[in-house]
């Protein structure tokens, strides 16, 4: 196992990402969030892009899991989107990444060779580089893993895709976590709709290595729109 998957075990990550509707839009803001998070006790920050890692990586010491987000025009359920390609993983790896996380999940618009082709050659070319694999099933979190050029699963995607979307709930999906613990020798990372303490509680007991949290804590306008719908709820009823 390397170095950096040990640190981040039983740990928590903090998603610092922000796209270009935000007010908080901006690789500077990006690196001001990854230095709250680390004073806050964060194990490891997750940014987006090549120029939000590289302001990242000059703000903290953390260990960083970089993404390239590169969105389509398609339906989201399909579009492969989270570093889809080597370039894109290249990009964010040069930026400084420790961690390059991938979409690794099995859609029409891309299968198994070619996605297991995408893993080996960023394992070679950067074998230093530790993969997290973004996924959402438990069929496609074993077809990675045996692989072995992957160090890390995570629940990302799961309910986000087609093949996953039977299973789309409001809280984290500790049910496919829990199967991919018993179904893989990896260390799993839990993420996806953790909002409150009690999630937190439940991808932990459901198994989960360390647990990555983005919107709970870094994107203040979901935070207000949860809180100001609830107001307008209650004070309705």
């Amino acid at each position: 196992m390397k170095e950096v998957v040990e640190r981040l075990r039983g740990g928590l990550i903090v998603s610092c990402q922000a796209y270009e509707d935000s007010p908080l839009y901006g690789a500077e803001n990006m690196a001001r969030m990854a230095r709250c998070a680390e004073v806050g006790g964060a194990c490891g920050v997750r940014a987006c892009w090549p120029q939000d890692i590289r302001a990242v990586r000059a703000a903290t010491s953390l260990p960083i899991v970089g993404i390239n987000k590169r969105f389509g025009d398609g339906d989201p359920l399909d579009d492969i989107f989270i570093t889809p390609t080597f370039d894109a993983a290249a990009e964010v790896i040069e930026a400084g990444c420790d961690i390059v996380g991938i979409d690794c999940t099995i859609r029409p618009s891309r299968q198994v060779d070619e996605l297991v082709a995408l893993l080996r050659a960023v394992n070679e070319r950067y074998p230093h580089v530790a993969i997290m694999a973004d996924l959402a099933t438990v069929d496609e979190a074993v077809t990675v893993a045996e692989t072995g050029c992957v160090d890390i699963i995570s629940t990302t995607l799961a309910g986000y895709t087609r093949q996953s979307q039977d299973r789309a709930c409001a809280g984290p999906d500790v049910r496919t976590l829990r199967e991919i613990k018993a179904a893989v020798d990896l260390p799993v990372n839990g993420e996806g709709r953790i909002w409150e303490l009690a999630d937190l509680d439940a991808v932990i007991q459901a198994g989960a290595d360390m647990v990555t949290i983005g919107s709970a804590v870094t994107r203040p306008n979901l935070i207000t729109e949860r809180f100001a719908r609830e107001n307008k709820r209650l004070r309705s009823s």
